[in-house]
């Protein structure tokens, strides 16, 4: 079946005839790949990652609303915890708390993204520049992989294992492709990219408490063969298939398979068709490797053994419930399976006793002379009793379903809700309809303190995350690569940038709490009330309400300040020129002088003029003073004729400076006497004249 195989490659032109050759590796080759599989065995046959694979898998499928089951790592498949001998199966009648509760979790944990800042590595306006630079790139990057969507995956993963992990890598068969003059050949200018990688991937070391104290961590995946000859050219093709070895990698098979409802097992080892299983093998650097080691096999290939591409191993883990001396953290789903099985459970018997009593019941002596046909399950029962004189079929009182069974399904969903943490409030339920404002922020803030512990861990693991893009991005990014920039205020930039440009600047600082899920009705109430008290600027400054507008948070506001917005493209054009050494054109009365001002003595103050040489310093003082003479006049008119007429008075006395006497004999009575208006009758035409 194997020559079978080849044959059908090469013949459809995956493979080539010197494909055949069998690969001859060196003896340290040989050892070095039976190592890296050697740890993987290490950490799958551990008793410790086998329980936790178990509780896992169940876990997922109690999210997808299976109940009383368990996932035997034994047989590996779910069985039930109820019955013998059946397996996957849900109840008839059943409501999915954990859903529910999981999406509004999850809903506030992606409600906020997050928010950082690059601290430059010195006070050099250079560095500065350079840390700027950095967070716009980080920013255009957050958009193109498009993680304010896809961290809903990650979150997921998340809450349903306890933990997962991101990864950062180059890319090199993605981005724009690029053809060689010379030789022809079509490569691409790569990107780096962000994966998201679950737990069944990941095999660290057995001995950590945490993935920062790990020495060696291995991330396992299926890959399919024709991956590793794109992306392994000199040893990709020598490998083969390979069988499921590694059962956690088919776990989401067995997942997408009991997504349907199914009174069957799944159970079974899924054969791998034309493809392998890649283990890249990350270890820390110690002294025989100062900058990492990455070492690269597949079904017994070599396929590369290299240092860390930026000295750091590019995984970070981002958990839910830490414990302290644990390396996997806990996922509130298994602290909350037990009451979904009660719950059901309940609701169960309940349906079970409508489904009996709603038809009714009726005592009828024996010998009542009814047919079997005409009262059944559906339509009523009839129970008998011994005659007695008098008796006659009756309607026999039903007894109701008592209270506590209601209390105790509504007391179930409610501690389902207190695991995970979620509150009335956050809910949109008020406790009461006149509880004040701030008893309102109260509770707000102890829902937001409950996941603020989960929030925080996050923000840290994005920090980490990405410190490892822009080390990337320094390292990869040799080509002139465009950044596009869509600022405030219809201000719009395009430039390239090369990695060196980074210089390093690669401290990355998520702001602690900017993802913490608050009230926007809670905070707009609070920042209108600080407006309108003057403690966040002059209300009646433009400037102070556009910022304040957009900490409502009302969407898109660029209407309501279009001409604000124009000006301020005009002034970032204006400075942007002069930092070229380009004088702005004339002034016009018609510009608003006073934000003119205002920005660009704002821009003198900073320490990028400071860098700038004297002769354009001077330039920037030249045009700011043009505007502050252009502004008196128009606040004083008659001062701005007398300077505008001033010139001409000073020529005018020069040239009578430098008249003879003669000369200015003749024009002294044209300098001295103005000329008298003629009288209104001089004007006016003699009686019978001829007007036209």
């Amino acid at each position: 079946m194997a020559l079978l195989d080849k044959i059908q490659q090469v013949l459809s032109g995956r493979a080539s005839p010197q494909d055949e050759k069998s690969l001859e590796m060196s003896n340290d080759e040989s050892q070095l790949q039976a190592y890296v599989r050697s740890k993987v065995e290490e950490v799958r046959a551990s008793g410790t990652r086998i329980s936790h694979e178990s509780i896992w898998m169940t876990n997922i499928a109690y999210v997808l609303g299976f109940d009383s089951i368990f996932f035997d790592t034994t047989q590996r498949q779910f069985r039930s915890s109820n019955y013998a001998g059946q397996y996957l199966r849900r109840n008839r009648l059943h409501a999915n708390k954990l859903l529910p509760a999981i999406q509004n979790r999850l809903s506030r944990l992606c409600k906020n993204p997050p928010k950082w800042d690059v601290r430059p590595n010195n006070t050099d306006h250079e560095n500065k520049e350079a840390a700027r630079l950095s967070k716009q790139i980080l920013e255009s990057w957050w958009d193109q992989e498009e993680l304010a969507t896809r961290r809903a995956e990650l979150y997921m993963w998340l809450q349903q294992v306890g933990h997962c992990y991101g990864k950062v890598l180059f890319d090199d068969n993605a981005g724009k492709h690029m053809v060689d003059p010379v030789s022809g050949d079509v490569s691409f200018e790569g990107q780096v990219k962000f994966e998201i990688v679950p737990a069944f991937e990941v095999f660290a070391d057995p001995l950590a408490k945490t993935l920062d104290d790990a020495k060696w961590i291995v991330h396992a995946r299926i890959r399919k063969l024709d991956y590793f000859r794109a992306h392994y050219p000199d040893r990709g093709q020598f490998v083969e298939q390979e069988d499921a070895w590694l059962l956690s990698l088919q776990y989401e098979n067995r997942i997408n398979s009991i997504n349907a409802f199914s009174g069957q097992a799944v159970s079974g080892q899924k054969p791998m068709t034309g493809a392998a299983i890649e283990l890249i093998y990350y270890e820390r650097r110690t002294k025989n490797h100062p900058n990492g080691r990455m070492v690269i096999v597949a079904n017994g290939v070599l396929l590369k053994d290299d240092e860390l591409p930026c000295g750091e191993i590019p995984l970070v883990m981002f958990k839910d419930v830490v414990v302290g001396g644990k390396y996997y953290p806990e996922s509130l789903v298994t602290h909350a399976r037990p009451l979904q099985d009660q719950f059901n459970r309940i609701l169960n018997m309940k349906a079970d006793w409508t489904n009996k009593m709603l038809t009714g019941k009726y005592l009828a002596p024996k010998g009542h002379g009814i047919s079997q046909e005409a009262m059944n399950d559906k339509s009523g029962e009839i129970v008998e009793y011994n005659p007695q004189p008098g008796g006659k079929i009756e309607a026999l009182q039903v007894p109701i379903i008592p209270n506590y069974a209601y209390e105790e399904t509504a007391q179930l969903e409610k501690e389902i809700n207190e695991i995970f943490g979620i509150g009335e409030v956050s809910k949109g339920q008020l406790p009461s309809a006149s509880i004040p404002y701030a008893g309102m922020a109260f509770l707000q803030e102890q829902d937001e303190t409950r996941i603020g512990v989960v929030t925080e861990q996050l923000e840290l693991a994005w920090s980490k995350v990405l410190k490892l893009v822009l080390m990337y991005v320094g390292s990869y990014y040799e080509m002139p690569r465009i950044l596009k920039i869509a600022g405030k205020n219809a201000e719009y930039q395009v430039k390239q940038f090369v990695g060196a440009d980074l210089k390093d600047n690669f401290d990355v600082h998520v702001i602690r709490g900017s993802t913490v899920p608050g009230s926007k009705v809670l905070k707009r109430q609070e920042i209108i009330s600080l407006h309108s008290q003057g403690y966040l600027g002059d209300p009646a400054d433009p400037k102070v309400r556009e910022k304040v507008l957009d900490m409502l948070e009302y969407g898109d506001i660029a209407e309501a300040w279009l001409d604000h917005g124009v000006d301020m493209a005009q002034i970032k054009e204006q400075i942007d020129e002069m930092e070229q050494g380009v004088l702005p054109p004339e002034i016009h009365e018609l510009d608003n002088h006073e934000l003119h001002i205002q920005e660009k003595n704002r821009y003198r103050k900073t320490d990028k003029f400071r860098s700038l040489s004297p002769q354009i310093q001077a330039i920037f003082e030249v045009d700011i003073e043009r505007h502050v003479q252009q502004l008196m006049s128009m606040a004083n008119p008659q001062m701005a004729a007398e300077q505008k007429l001033a010139p001409q008075l000073k020529q005018t006395q020069d040239a009578v400076a430098q008249m003879s006497p003669q000369e200015l004999e003749q024009a002294s009575p044209a300098l001295s006497k103005p000329e008298q208006p003629k009288s209104p009758q001089s004007v006016i035409p003699p009686q019978g004249a001829d007007n036209q």
